[in-house]
């Protein structure tokens, strides 16, 4: 594969997401009004930054495709390595030196737009000590990921690379199923709800869907940030609902009840296990792709897995409308749940509330949402949820799956 047509790949990625958050920059500069003149000016500094976000890791990207990744190669052969070592090094240095540029723009992106908006709460101290935990995450699970990757690849692309992909959706299985207990931990402190009631409707929520919620915990995320939001994580046991604790300052018990309706629906549309199936076959599709080529080129392994890693977010723009207009089918389903148990009006209420608390544009410039919205339109959301059928829940709880159907929860 010519560096030169790898380059253009990258380069017109950029090209086309430059065009995309110019579109939305003009949209929401067209939509300021004086009421919404704070959130409008940090909608449009997070497209400006974003913007600038992308333009970094493309040169970055592209430098590695000029002269990087060569340069990787003479340091490593003049320390001594060669063969399955060599390619193991390269490997791990890209994802080490990708990961450190990530970090650098998330550091101007909170200090030049989180803290100037409010919105940030962290401190430099915690940043730092945030950074150095996430490398030695990286450095301890990248060491083992590259040194199995490019064992697997020893025989060769054609031969591998169904092994590679295995490879990756195990991880990204044992990923989901550890982080609640194993690493997020070591960024967050975890705590019981404590409020009864909340309790108490939370559980009853539970019965109506047919499924165990798990742990319900409030996370101390004011530490960081003052945005409110809530979500669900992890897989089969180690399962839980999470709330951020600037909730309590932000909705009252009956709206963070309808949040949490909302989660429940995405688990019982298991709708995280369905988009980890369609990830991890868009992801072996890729794989297998690329080490076509790649074995057509006899690409050696560490090259050619840098190369993959370096190139996947140009690649993934290809199906990325198609995942945001499923997560959007998502969301509308998690939204009637909530509704079928009850909470329209209150999860309506918690939608304004949290969009505006946060900052978040209520529309968009229909383009730019096709491809990066992961959530509807904020008009669209409490159009549906003002559809009275969601209020009709007549059946008995054993019989949930019927009502919510006709409910509007199935698509």
């Amino acid at each position: 594969m010519p560096p030169s047509l790898l380059a253009a790949l990258v380069i017109t990625g950029l090209l086309l997401q430059l065009w995309l958050h110019g579109r939305e920059l003009r949209y929401q500069q067209r939509q300021s009004a004086p009421a919404g003149a704070r959130s409008s000016d940090y909608s449009r500094q997070r497209l400006r930054f974003a913007a600038l976000g992308l333009i970094l890791e493309a040169l970055f990207v592209l430098l590695m495709l000029v002269a990087g990744l060569e340069l990787l190669q003479r340091l490593w052969l003049a320390a001594g390595l060669s063969g399955w070592a060599l390619q193991w090094a390269l490997l791990l240095s890209v994802l080490l030196l990708l990961a450190a540029v990530q970090r650098a723009i998330t550091l101007l992106r909170v200090w030049c737009v989180e803290r100037r908006f409010g919105y940030s709460r962290q401190r430099l101290g915690g940043f730092l000590r945030d950074t150095l935990v996430k490398a030695g995450l990286l450095l301890i699970v990248g060491t083992g990921l590259a040194a199995a990757a490019t064992r697997l690849l020893e025989p060769g692309w054609q031969a591998g690379w169904w092994l590679l992909a295995l490879l990756w959706g195990g991880f990204v299985w044992v990923r989901s199923w550890l982080y609640p207990a194993l690493i997020a931990p070591l960024f967050n402190r975890y705590r019981p709800v404590d409020d009864p009631d909340l309790v108490c409707r939370v559980r009853a929520i539970g019965r109506q869907a047919g499924i165990d919620l798990g742990p319900l915990l409030v996370m101390d995320g004011s530490r960081r940030s003052s945005h409110g939001n809530a979500h669900v994580t992890g897989a089969a046991g180690s399962r839980r609902v999470v709330l951020l604790d600037t909730l309590s300052g932000i909705l009252d018990t009956g709206e963070i009840a309808a949040v949490v309706g909302h989660e429940a629906g995405h688990l019982r549309a298991r709708h995280m296990p369905l988009f980890q199936l369609c990830s991890l076959l868009v992801s072996a599709l890729w794989i297998g792709l690329f080490s076509l080529a790649a074995g057509t080129a006899d690409m050696a392994s560490g090259t050619g897995l840098a190369l993959l890693w370096l190139l996947t977010p140009s690649a993934a723009l290809l199906v990325k409308p198609l995942f945001s207009c499923m997560i959007r089918g998502f969301e509308h389903q998690a939204d009637a749940f909530a509704g079928a148990c009850g909470y329209a009006d209150a999860l309506a209420r918690a939608l304004v509330k949290l969009t505006r608390h946060n900052g978040a544009a209520e529309d968009s410039d229909p383009w730019f949402s096709l491809v990066y919205h992961s959530h509807p339109r904020l008009a669209e959301r409490l159009r549906r949820l003002g559809d009275k059928t969601l209020h009709r829940v007549h059946k008995p709880l054993g019989e949930s799956t019927n009502a919510l159907s006709r409910n509007g929860f199935m698509p």
